[in-house]
This record gives structure tokens, C-alpha cells and sequence, in this order.
């Protein structure tokens, strides 16, 4: 329970409820694009996958004490290791590598993962997706509520 307050208290200092996901449509959001965030929670990402639109950005922080990453798994983008309470900000561009990993990329090109043990001895690979192609599941209405999208805004090949 005070993990899951922790997280509620960080993505509402954030303003994370506010910009999930905007209608980029609306002329009212046109210009500048829409900031996402990544909470970095050392044994993974929480969201596991953003939504965004290329324009947008995402500011990954992280609130542990366990240095993490965020490196796409091609390693052409990358956090670099970030200490607790550190933060970067990742523009969206056309073309970049949606899938991304817990490491570091070294000067021969390899990335060196950055695992992590559960209290159960089981190692993670903290993993995520910057998901520009396909809209959220879910977006919400001006209200707050939620609606979803048909199956035919999805790229599902």
C-alpha cells in the first residue's frame, strides 16, 4: 500500500493525470508538443509504454536510490544512467527505436543490461515502449472518463 501511494504521489507531483494523452487534434493544443512521463521505479517503468506523438517529449525520473536507464534497444537513444531523483528529457522523433531496456550503451556499441533481483531471488530487465505509431488504449474524455478507440486506430501488423 505505501508503494503504490509513493507512485500516486510522484505522478500527481508530476501532473501526470493531465497529460496522459492529449487530443492533438484540438488547435488548442497545436504548437508545442505534449511532455509525457516515465517514473523510473528500479525494478521497472512505470508507464511500461507511452503514447505519444512525434513532437511530443518524455521526461524520465527517477525516484529510487537504484541508478536505472532507458536505452533503446538498438542503441541509438539513451537516458544514460540516471542517479535517484534525476531526470531527462527524450524528444520524440520519426523513426527512433520504440523499444527500450535497463542499460547502458558502451563504447563498442554493446549495451550493458542493467538487471535487477526481486525479493524471490528472480531477475528483472526492467523494459518498456515509446509507442508513436498507435494511439493510447484508453483516452479520456474533457470529463475524465475514459473512452476507448476503435480496434481500426491500431496498427496491428
Amino acid at each position: 500500500m505505501l508503494r503504490k501511494t509513493a507512485v500516486l504521489s510522484v505522478l500527481a507531483a508530476f501532473g501526470l493525470a493531465g497529460s496522459l494523452h492529449a487530443d492533438d487534434s484540438d488547435p488548442a493544443n497545436s504548437g508545442a508538443g505534449a511532455e509525457h512521463y516515465v517514473v523510473m521505479l528500479g525494478h521497472g517503468y512505470f508507464p511500461a509504454s507511452v503514447h505519444p506523438v512525434i513532437g511530443d517529449t518524455i521526461l524520465f525520473v527517477n525516484i529510487t536510490d537504484i541508478p536505472m536507464a532507458a536505452t533503446a534497444e538498438d542503441g541509438s537513444w539513451s537516458t544514460g544512467l540516471l542517479p535517484e531523483n534525476a531526470a531527462f528529457i527524450l524528444p520524440v522523433t520519426d523513426g527512433m527505436t520504440m523499444a527500450y531496456i535497463n542499460g547502458v550503451p558502451q563504447p563498442d556499441g554493446q549495451i550493458e543490461v542493467i538487471e535487477s533481483t526481486e525479493d524471490t531471488g528472480a531477475t528483472i530487465i526492467a523494459e518498456g515502449i515509446v509507442d508513436y505509431v498507435n494511439p493510447a488504449p484508453v483516452d479520456l474524455n474533457p470529463d475524465g472518463t475514459p473512452s476507448s478507440l476503435p480496434d481500426e486506430a491500431y496498427d496491428n501488423s
